[in-house]
């Protein structure tokens, strides 16, 4: 009884163009986070930056990034928050924005704390949209989600080569358009995912009082 109440919960189906844009919203994700570290020689020349320095900004990101993530991950899952992505990733869109303008190191750890938390929010809250994405091929959505990511980050050299060298700190700026198309395309994924979840949580209240009717019956019995 409990493992087809379980099936029955969740759905079958396989969305994979909600799967294809959360792999790119996620390579966009991981881009814009992967620019941080390619900026170090770059605000090693421009602010006068000691390796120091440049280590407690690639802390404070990273810290932020991974110990946030567990917390969010526990709060969307005893709460669910299907705008979450895109609150996330304006907090990077800030983050970015300020990091290409930061006339001082206080302002670019401040900015990116804010790419920090965006990532935070982002990766738990997707990995819940690859699953309820993936229907009954969870292992591929997986797969279709993490690839993005990882593309995302094997970016870095390119973005350093292409935008960050011609144009120094100000080509952070060119990325402020990548995170605006990412809080579009996940301001949509927010919309279908809150549509299936609010058809889940109605199935399993259903379910719920049919586990109850059948209780009652059998404690009668």
């Amino acid at each position: 009884m409990e493992s087809s109440t379980t099936a029955a919960q969740l759905p079958s189906k396989t969305s994979y163009g909600i799967l294809i844009i959360m792999g790119i919203c996620h390579l966009l994700n991981d881009s814009l986070q992967a620019v941080v570290p390619a900026m170090f020689p770059i605000l090693e020349t421009s602010l006068g930056l000691s390796y120091t320095q440049l280590g407690l900004i690639a802390f404070s990101l990273n810290m932020v990034a991974s110990v946030m993530q567990p917390i969010f991950g526990w709060y969307t899952d005893s709460f669910p928050l299907p705008y979450a992505l895109p609150l996330g990733m304006g907090s990077t869109l800030c983050g970015m924005l300020l990091l290409g303008l930061a006339p001082s190191y206080t302002v670019i750890l401040f900015s990116v704390m804010l790419i920090g938390v965006g990532s935070a929010i982002f990766h738990p809250a997707g990995s819940r949209v690859a699953f309820l994405a993936g229907g009954t091929r969870r292992g591929l959505a997986q797969s279709i989600y993490q690839v993005g990511g990882n593309t995302g980050q094997a970016l870095a050299p390119l973005i350093t080569a292409i935008i960050l060298l011609p144009y120094g700190q100000k080509g952070a700026l060119w990325f402020v358009p990548v995170a605006l198309l990412s809080v579009f395309l996940l301001v949509l994924i927010a919309n279908w995912y809150k549509g299936r979840l609010s058809s889940f949580l109605i199935r399993k209240k259903l379910l719920n009082n049919r586990q109850k009717s059948l209780n009652k019956e059998y404690t009668k019995r």
